[in-house]
């Protein structure tokens, strides 16, 4: 059984739980390359993290709250949206009430191609799921686990 107190020690190297988690992320990163290439593009992984922040909401999202959830400093952020606003993927512009900020939106293409690597992704991801969830307990472990990794997303 996993216990909090084995991060950190040799031990937990060794445990079951971790390497299923281990697995897990593996395979949950493997599904993403698969589904963005199928998407037809060739976007880096931190790229799609990217268009994911993005597109969340219609309002978009600021280039700090996109460092913030990259785990990166403002500057290399920007960079990186830079990159992708001149493929045509994102709109930047300061935000109407503080024009300190600078707001990052989703251009037409880039709300497609968003909604295309997460159809191809939420297909293998069903039929992933469908293997899991034929019982209450399956789906009920599914969705702990999902609480628990979006804390850490």
């Amino acid at each position: 059984m996993f216990r909090m107190e084995h991060i950190g020690a040799e031990t937990a190297l060794d445990d079951p739980t971790l390497d299923a988690l281990e697995r897990l992320a593996m395979g949950s990163v493997a599904v993403t390359e698969r589904a963005i290439a199928a998407a037809g593009t060739d976007l880096t992984f931190v790229q799609w993290r990217v268009l994911l922040i993005v597109g969340e909401s219609g309002a978009g999202a600021t280039v700090g709250e996109i460092a913030a959830r990259i785990g990166a400093h403002a500057s290399p952020a920007s960079r990186l949206v830079s990159r992708l606003r001149r493929r045509g993927i994102v709109q930047a512009a300061r935000d109407p009430t503080d024009r300190r900020v600078t707001r990052v939106r989703l251009t037409a293409m880039g709300g497609d191609l968003r909604r295309r690597v997460l159809e191809h992704r939420r297909r293998e991801l069903g039929r992933v799921a469908a293997r899991i969830v034929q019982q209450q307990a399956g789906r009920t472990l599914l969705d702990h686990l999902a609480r628990a990794m979006e804390d850490v997303a």
